[in-house]
């Protein structure tokens, strides 16, 4: 991700009250639940990313042997095809860059005989959709690898306060169960990257980064759990960051349940921490086979126990009380979110 625009919650119709999504305060350990929205999108795969364009969510997604395809889904979830000219890489991701000039990102097949190496690579959309690119750039010389190595890319830039771009790539350094580790390059230009010291995240829960929101000492990232990390059925997990290099340890968020793998998740704010996201669900079919299906939701701040007040053995929601006054009159005005009516001016 790609920073992106903020919309009305209302306006998408979502059923989760944005004034429930309460602004964290520094340093405290925020609880994140999902709510899953009740659309049949009708698209299969892995690895979607979405921007919001005018009325309709934008989703590149796997389109087959074809590659990557790219889906236009209105609020009711009903997608349409949007044509796209050549091929694009596998788990796309795109962003706009300080000029205003946009640029892909994306795991790319080496089409060198023999070579059989894969690697992240970067083009410039040539279109501001970006449904077609241009000539791609390795974005570093660590970034190729070969094409048997699993657990590794899915690929995530974002532009970074400052102008620079960051891009997060899941990498394997060891074999195993759960090794995989988030590693992060930086680049002044887009085009250029130099890989940062240490680990981003790792233990197994570091996989599918999709950066939520890239501001100056508030950074939030969603994320999965490896396949057979945790409880052994991949998860959504959040977390915090002031600068993008130092990461909290991923919070699993609520709602996810327990019988359904969720992965590979991509989203973007709709009003003050709440966020549309999308993310890919694995259920296995009867020959053991596995179904990939691209689904929506939204997560907010999980309502904590600071947020509810006991009275007579029942929780109620806290009420702030407020003065309004409008020349000699006063009113006081009682809510989740009160605020003073029209001509009136908080005391």
């Amino acid at each position: 991700m790609r920073i992106k625009k903020s919309l009305l919650a209302t306006a998408l119709g979502f059923s989760l009250v944005a004034g429930l999504a309460q602004v964290p305060t520094a340093g405290a350990v925020v609880e994140w639940a999902l709510t899953e929205d009740a659309v049949s999108l009708g698209l299969t795969g892995v690895s979607p990313h979405v921007e919001r364009t005018g009325n309709a969510d934008r989703l590149w997604y796997p389109g087959g042997l074809a590659g990557t395809a790219v889906a236009d889904c209105n609020d009711a979830g009903a997608c349409t095809s949007v044509s796209i000219t050549g091929r694009l890489g596998t788990d796309f991701t795109a962003i706009t860059l300080p000029n205003g000039s946009r640029r892909a990102y994306f795991v790319e097949q080496s089409m060198t005989p023999g070579a059989n190496t894969k690697s992240v690579s970067s083009a410039p959309c040539l279109t501001a959709a970006c449904t077609s690119v241009g000539t791609s750039t390795v974005a570093a010389a660590e970034l190729v690898v070969s094409q048997n190595m699993k657990a590794w890319g899915v690929p995530d830039a974002v532009v970074t306060p400052d102008g620079k771009v960051r891009l997060y790539v899941v990498e394997s350094p060891t074999e195993g169960n759960c090794t995989e580790k988030l590693a992060s390059y930086i680049s002044s230009d887009g085009i250029s990257f130099t890989k940062e010291a240490g680990w981003r995240l790792e233990n197994g829960i570091s996989v599918d980064p999709e950066i939520l929101r890239a501001k100056s000492g508030d950074w939030l990232m969603i994320l999965a759990d490896g396949p057979g990390c945790g409880d052994r059925v991949q998860k959504l997990y959040t977390s915090t960051s002031n600068d993008g290099l130092t990461w909290a340890t991923p919070q699993k968020v609520f709602g996810s349940g327990s019988d359904l793998r969720r992965l590979d998740p991509t989203g973007y704010e709709v009003s003050t921490n709440v966020f549309r996201i999308y993310y890919a669900t694995a259920v296995a079919g009867a020959l053991g086979d596995t179904t990939y299906t691209i689904k929506r939701g939204t997560i907010a701040i999980k309502q904590s126990s600071s947020d509810v007040a006991v009275t007579g053995g029942k929780n109620a929601t806290t009420k702030t009380t407020i003065t309004c006054v409008k020349g000699k009159t006063t009113k006081k005005v009682t809510g989740l979110n009160p605020k003073c009516p029209s001509g009136y001016k908080k005391k």
